[in-house]
C-alpha cells in the first residue's frame, strides 16, 4: 500500500466500477490494454478524484506491482520460461518431437488423439496453475495446429486442465496455501481437511473430466463451434506441421524438448518438494534445462553458445507485450484491494446465506468475486476467513465449503479476461484473450451450473 493510505474507506459499491469496467470494455473493444488502462484510471479516480492525482497514482500502482516478491518472480518466470521454449522451438526441439509422436510412432493419429494428448500433458502439469498453462500450450500447440485444432479450443482444454489440476493435486502450490487458512480457523488436522476437499471440488472435477468426455463425444457448441468451423475452413490453416521443418538448421530431435523438460520439471519438483518454494524449484529447473540444452547444441555443432543465449534472450523479448498485460492485471488487483471490492461482495452476499443452501450460495459468490477481481488465489484469501467460520456455525462440513470456495475461485480464473492464467494460457496457444473467454465462457458456465445443483442437494442432504 502506498504511503498516506494506512487505512480503507468503504466505497460500497462503487468499489465494483472498476472491475465491471475492465471486464466490459474488454468485451467491446477487444483490447484488454485500454480496458485494464481505463478500470484503472476509474478506480484511482474514485480513490482521489484529482486529474494529476490519478496519472500519479496510476503510476505508482504499475510501479508498486514490482515490489511484491509474488508478482515480480512470476513475471520473471514468464520470460525465462518463454526463452526457454523460443530456444526449444528455435532447435526443433517442439517440431521434432510433433514429427516423432504423429509421423514415427503413431502415437498421435487424430484430432481426437492430439486433443486427448493436450488434455493429458495438461493433467501432468499440475504444480502450478499459471506456469503449466504456459508449458502446456507451448507442447501441445504443434499437435493442434498439425489437426488443424483451433486455437480457441487448444486454450479451452489447457486452460480446463492445468489449473484446476494444481487445486485438485494435494502437492501442488494451492494445497498448503489452502490449508493454511483451515488452520486459521483452528480446525484440526487442517491437511487432512484440505485433502477431502477435494472431492468437494465439483467445478474443477467437471472442468477437467468434461475436457475428456466432451472430446471424446464430440460435443461443441456455442461460439467454440463456430470458432472451429472456422479455422478448419480457413485457408491458411497450418498444413506444415507435420513436415518436421524448423526455422534453424538443426536437427528437429524430440530430445531438444524432452530433455531439458524432463530436467526442468525435475529440478522444480524436487525443490518444491523439499524446499516448500515452487516459485524458486522453477526459476532454477528453467536456468538448469536452458543450460543444458545450449552445452548440448553447441557440443552438436546446431549453434554456436552465444547463438543460443542470443535466441534465448529474444523470446524474453517475445513477451513483453505479455508481461505488460500482467503488470496493469496485477496493478488493478491491487487497486481492487484497496477500494475493498472482494470485501464489499462477500459481504452483501453472505447476508442471503442460509445453512440449506449455504455451500451452493458460497460457490456462486465466490464465482462472481473471482470473475471481477481476476484472481484465484485472491477469492480463497477474501472468501475462506469469512466463509469458514460461518460454516463452522451453521455446522457445515469444512470440506464441502472449502471444495466450493476453491473451485468458485477456479471459475473466474477461466472466465475472467483480467486473470494472469487467461493471459498466459492465450499467450502459449496463439489465441487471442477475447475469443478465448467468449469461446469458454459456455463450457464453464455448463461445469459451474452443474455444480450449483450438486451443492444444492447436498446441502439437503448433509
Amino acid at each position: 500500500m502506498r504511503k498516506g493510505r494506512n487505512f480503507r474507506m468503504n466505497y460500497g459499491i462503487y468499489s465494483i466500477l472498476p472491475s465491471l469496467a475492465a471486464i466490459i470494455l474488454a468485451l467491446v473493444t477487444k483490447n484488454v490494454f485500454i480496458a485494464l488502462f481505463i478500470a484503472l484510471l476509474l478506480g484511482n479516480f474514485i480513490l482521489n478524484p484529482n486529474v494529476v492525482g490519478v496519472l500519479v497514482s496510476t503510476k505508482d500502482m504499475m510501479v508498486d506491482v514490482f515490489s511484491s516478491h509474488s508478482s515480480t518472480s512470476i513475471i520473471f518466470i514468464l520470460l525465462m520460461l518463454r526463452g526457454f521454449f523460443y530456444l526449444i522451438e528455435k532447435a526443433g526441439g517442439l517440431k521434432g518431437f510433433t514429427h516423432f509422436m504423429i509421423a514415427k510412432r503413431s502415437v498421435v493419429k487424430s484430432r481426437i488423439g492430439a486433443e486427448l494428448f493436450t488434455w493429458l500433458i495438461g493433467v501432468l502439469m499440475f504444480l502450478d496453475g499459471t506456469m503449466s498453462v504456459m508449458i502446456t500450450g507451448a507442447i501441445a500447440r504443434p499437435f493442434t495446429k498439425a489437426f488443424k485444432i483451433s486455437p480457441e479450443k487448444t486454450a479451452w482444454i489447457v486452460h480446463s486442465t492445468a489449473t484446476p489440476m494444481s487445486i485438485l493435486i494435494p502437492i501442488a502450490a494451492y494445497g498448503p496455501y489452502i490449508a493454511s487458512f483451515i488452520e486459521a480457523q483452528g480446525v484440526a488436522d487442517p491437511t487432512s481437511v484440505m485433502i477431502r476437499s477435494i472431492g468437494f471440488n465439483f467445478y474443477c472435477i467437471l472442468a477437467v473430466v468434461g475436457v475428456a468426455v466432451f472430446t471424446l463425444l464430440h460435443i461443441e457448441y456455442g461460439p467454440m463451434k463456430k470458432a472451429e468451423e472456422a479455422y478448419m475452413n480457413a485457408a491458411d490453416a497450418d498444413a506444415d506441421a507435420l513436415n518436421g521443418e524448423v526455422e534453424h538448421p538443426g536437427t528437429g530431435k524430440a530430445r531438444y524438448l524432452v530433455v531439458p523438460l524432463a530436467i526442468m520439471i525435475g529440478f522444480a519438483l524436487v525443490y518444491f518438494l523439499t524446499a516448500g518454494d515452487s516459485e524458486t524449484g522453477l526459476i532454477l529447473g528453467i536456468f538448469f534445462g536452458s543450460l543444458y540444452l545450449m552445452l548440448d547444441l553447441a557440443i552438436q555443432k546446431v549453434m554456436k553458445f552465444g547463438e543460443t543465449l542470443d535466441i534465448f534472450f529474444q523470446g524474453c523479448g517475445s513477451m513483453t507485450g505479455i508481461v505488460a498485460i500482467m503488470v496493469f492485471a496485477y496493478a488493478l488487483s491491487n487497486l481492487l484491494g484497496e477500494l475493498g471490492t472482494a470485501e464489499f461482495l462477500s459481504g452483501v452476499l453472505v447476508q442471503l446465506i442460509s445453512p440449506t443452501v449455504f455451500t451452493a450460495l458460497a460457490f456462486i459468490a465466490t464465482c462472481l468475486l473471482s470473475f471481477s477481481t481476476g484472481t484465484s488465489a485472491g477469492s480463497i484469501a477474501i472468501m475462506m476467513p469469512v466463509l469458514l467460520p460461518m460454516a463452522l456455525t451453521l455446522n457445515v462440513p469444512v470440506a464441502l465449503i472449502t471444495g466450493a470456495i476453491a473451485g468458485g475461485a477456479v471459475f473466474g480464473d477461466h472466465t475472467s479476461p483480467i486473470s494472469d492464467t487467461t493471459v498466459m494460457t492465450c499467450s502459449s496457444c496463439d489465441c487471442d484473450v477475447v475469443s478465448h473467454v467468449k469461446t469458454q465462457l459456455p463450457y464453464s458456465l455448463t461445469f459451474a451450473a452443474i455444480a450449483v445443483v450438486i451443492y444444492l442437494v447436498l446441502g439437503f442432504v448433509m
